[in-house]
């Protein structure tokens, strides 16, 4: 798919390893359905050709190329790009969208004759430059060097033209400005949800190990470096990423007999929870913490680790405790990662909070426009020690 006119492409990065990604085929479409009605530039069409395996119409929006009067379709994405795969196996028989439809025949150019039609497609449609390693304004022999790597297309109309251009009425004009104003929300939703940092879920850190020291059972305090917080899915208009906030402010200890832990109960000061580096106003409006600062857990059954454990492994587990939040206490279920790491113990887990149970007020949104969802997860990375070592 050639890049649109906001070379949306190059800004949000859909086109990893030159193929589109979800992000990048719901664009395509949209602009698909904006070239077909003729609402952009001559040189903007939507081409509609049978898929070479379903044989049913799929529809791309490109750029054309103009070049001694005739007109070039090009692979921004090479030999491998859809569209042209499906051109050719319908030998070259396609419809091109502008306003209104026509039959186009599209034939390949010659390896040869290239360059300088590639050259004019860089400077005509900019979106392209991302995608192809020569600058625009080079001489037509660097173009030769990459010309058997993109395919172009010489289009030949195949139905009559009409005896005379139609008029360009008032409401074309409109729906061009209303889609224009969509065009630019859609895609400022798009760039704040997909460029906005995505909160990564806390996890055991990665990297070697330690072999176990010193005995397992007793008494075990959160030490530094722990770590608890929360992600909320976040979206605009269909985009979607995650957003989340965490604080060092966490304590508590857990008591293990045998290779067992019977009894744990931890603290985490929510005042302090910051979001992209910063305290939220609405966070801490939603969460109660005027009233209601700490957040706690209470491990409510023993929770069994075993030999595998003890022996230095990572296992997994799941615990049933009590979360207390916004002044009420609710079971939960806890999934966990644990591990020993020399004389200290990792553990890593998460709860589903639906945030009603809690009568937590969930931060107001945009109505269809988007929002924060319903729901999220409370997650922690506990590094824990014996008092005094």
């Amino acid at each position: 798919m050639s890049s649109s006119p906001s070379s949306a492409g190059r800004r949000l990065g859909t086109y990893p390893d030159g193929r589109a990604d979800p992000t990048a085929r719901r664009l395509a479409r949209m602009w698909a359905r904006i070239f077909g009605l003729g609402l952009a530039p001559r040189r903007w069409v939507t081409l509609e050709v049978p898929g070479r395996k379903s044989g049913q119409p799929t529809r791309f929006p490109l750029g054309m190329a103009t070049l001694g009067g005739g007109r070039y379709l090009v692979s921004m994405l090479g030999e491998q790009c859809n569209w042209v795969q499906n051109v050719r196996a319908a030998h070259g028989v396609v419809t091109l969208r502008h306003g209104r439809a026509a039959r186009c025949l599209l034939a390949e150019v010659p390896v040869s004759e290239r360059p300088p039609i590639l050259r004019k497609y860089l400077r005509q449609v900019p979106g392209a430059r991302l995608h192809v390693p020569v600058s625009h304004r080079a001489d037509i022999g660097s173009f030769a060097l990459v010309a058997s790597r993109y395919p172009v297309f010489l289009v030949t109309r195949t139905d009559p033209r009409p005896s005379s251009v139609r008029t360009r009425r008032w409401w074309r004009w409109l729906l061009a400005s209303v889609a224009a104003v969509i065009v630019v929300v859609v895609l400022g939703a798009a760039a704040f949800i997909k460029l906005s940092p995505s909160a990564a879920p806390l996890v055991l850190p990665k990297g070697q190990v330690s072999r176990p020291a010193g005995p397992l059972g007793g008494t075990w305090d959160v030490g530094a470096g722990s770590v608890a917080g929360f992600r909320v899915q976040e979206s605009a208009l269909g985009f979607s990423n995650y957003v989340g906030g965490q604080t060092p402010s966490v304590s508590g200890t857990i008591v293990i007999t045998g290779t067992t832990v019977t009894a744990a109960s931890f603290h985490i000061n929510l005042t302090t929870i910051e979001v992209n580096g910063k305290k939220q106003a609405q966070f801490a409006a939603s969460l109660g913490t005027r009233d209601h600062p700490v957040a706690s857990f209470t491990l409510r059954a023993p929770v069994p680790l075993g030999q595998r454990f003890a022996a230095g492994r990572t296992v997994t587990a799941t615990a049933t405790g009590e979360l207390t939040m916004n002044g009420l206490s609710r079971l939960v279920t806890v999934t966990l990662a644990a591990r020993r790491a020399g004389r200290q113990l990792q553990t890593a887990g998460s709860i589903p909070v639906t945030f009603s149970r809690w009568d937590i007020t969930q931060p107001a949104g945009a109505g269809f426009l988007g929002g924060l969802a319903s729901h999220g997860t409370a997650e922690f990375l506990l590094r824990l020690n014996r008092p005094g070592s």
